[in-house]
């Protein structure tokens, strides 16, 4: 059968449909499609075919592959929302990868078999069969490994261009590899062992390159992430700041109200007009902020979302201690406070039946101050890491909350813990004065 030339066209048929899916589920890893997936795989066919047309006139090898390598780019382009940098780097990485596993198979292959010289393998068509087979899985594996490999946003010039002169590189180096073995007919074994080598560095040389292209993406959203992390917490302070100063007049106008109120009740001596100033002085004493925790800005937080407790018929207690605390700085007292009710609030307003609460505790013990958080839940809880994952549509925008609560504490050397049960979520910790 496989001397069958009808055989060696579905092989290759189902080989060249193996490597495009291949190339679609990378950029499906690292991209968002724009077109919908109808004609995401409709359109996988156009490479496919004309690899088989080309085949069936026998091209040169070297043109079909820079024929090819357009039409996947301008496929990619027009399936993907990525900018032309991206899918060259995309496209680049692919190709290197498939090239190189090509490579190593042949050559495993080849000194599995003890074959002499390349011609025996390309013209014995079991041998040819082995081949394809074991390149098309090791590619197959090869996805595998890249699911951890994180490039889903952008690079910069200067960072695509570290990427793209090792990749380069690579597969310059693959192009002369195989024009060396075909070209090249040895009259022993020996050059077969040393092909083996080369390959197997030109792999490890592919790892180094995708090892670094993630370090380089992790480095960037680091920067992004702290960049959201340190412009919300600047948000936050602000906006406790402004709300601190506009509580000072209100103190200060509702301390004079009372004054004024004292001179009329002492002027207009009547039953009904003493009522009605009875009446006033609720009403103002009615919206005092009741907190003292040593902290005029906790005390607005606290003031703040126990107004959404109240409003969202959550039950709350905060019974903090800050005055001895003057060691924690004003911004991380905002980012961990605020995030922390914040984040409890968001868990409780998911609950439709069944009790919702908000406990806050903390004082100063020597040198460390030491805070319980605990809420009720009902959501299960996923983990990115040490982070907690968020369930908002909007990922990129969610989810930082605990991260800056977590840098807060890490500013004092301080340590969190978290304990999660069915209906409970609890977090504690401490921050050190050093």
């Amino acid at each position: 059968m496989i001397e069958n030339e009808i055989f060696w066209y579905i092989v290759n048929f189902m080989a060249t449909t193996i490597e495009e899916l291949i190339l679609v589920k990378i950029f499906d890893i690292y991209s968002k499609r724009k077109q919908n997936t109808s004609i995401v795989y409709s359109l996988i066919f156009i490479p496919i075919i004309m690899v088989q047309i080309f085949d069936f006139y026998g091209l040169d090898s070297n043109i079909k592959m820079a024929i090819i390598l357009l039409i996947d780019f301008i496929y990619c382009m027009y399936c993907y929302e990525n900018k032309v940098l991206k899918t060259i780097l995309l496209s680049g990485l692919y190709w290197m990868i498939s090239m190189g596993m090509d490579l190593l198979a042949f050559s495993v292959v080849n000194v599995l078999n003890s074959n002499s010289n390349a011609t025996i393998m390309m013209n014995f068509n079991f041998y040819r069969l082995e081949l394809i087979g074991f390149s098309k899985f090791m590619l197959v594996m090869s996805v595998v490994a890249l699911k951890k490999l994180n490039i889903k946003s952008e690079l910069s010039i200067k960072q695509y261009l570290s990427v793209f002169v090792p990749i380069t590189a690579n597969i310059i180096f693959i192009i002369v590899m195989w024009s060396f073995v075909y070209k090249y007919i040895p009259n022993n074994t020996h050059i077969n062992y040393i092909v083996l080598v080369l390959s197997g560095l030109l792999i490890f040389s592919n790892i180094s390159i995708i090892t670094i292209i993630n370090s380089i993406v992790r480095d960037k959203q680091l920067k992004i992430e702290n960049q959201k992390i340190k412009e919300k917490i600047d948000i936050q302070y602000n906006y406790y700041l402004s709300l601190k100063k506009e509580q000072e007049k209100i103190d200060k106008f509702r301390h004079d109200m009372k004054n004024h109120l004292i001179c009329i009740k002492n002027l207009a001596k009547t039953e009904e007009s003493e009522k009605y100033i009875e009446k006033i002085n609720f009403e103002i004493n009615q919206n005092t902020v009741d907190f003292n925790t040593g902290s005029p800005i906790l005390d607005i937080i606290f003031y703040e979302k126990s107004l959404i407790c109240i409003d969202k018929k959550i039950e709350y207690q905060f019974d903090v201690d800050y005055s001895k605390c003057e060691f924690i700085d004003v911004i991380d007292t905002c980012s961990i406070f605020s995030n922390l009710l914040d984040n409890a609030i968001e868990a409780c307003d998911k609950i439709t039946q069944g009790k919702r609460f908000i406990s806050i505790k903390g004082n100063k013990i020597n040198n460390f101050f030491v805070i319980k958080c605990e809420n009720s839940k009902i959501n299960d809880i996923l983990y990115e890491g040490k982070n907690i994952a968020t369930d908002k549509e909007n990922k990129d925008l969610h989810g930082i909350g605990l991260k800056s609560i977590r840098d807060s504490f890490e500013k004092y050397d301080g340590v969190i813990n978290i304990e999660i049960s069915d209906e409970k979520f609890t977090l504690s910790g401490f921050l050190i004065e050093n």
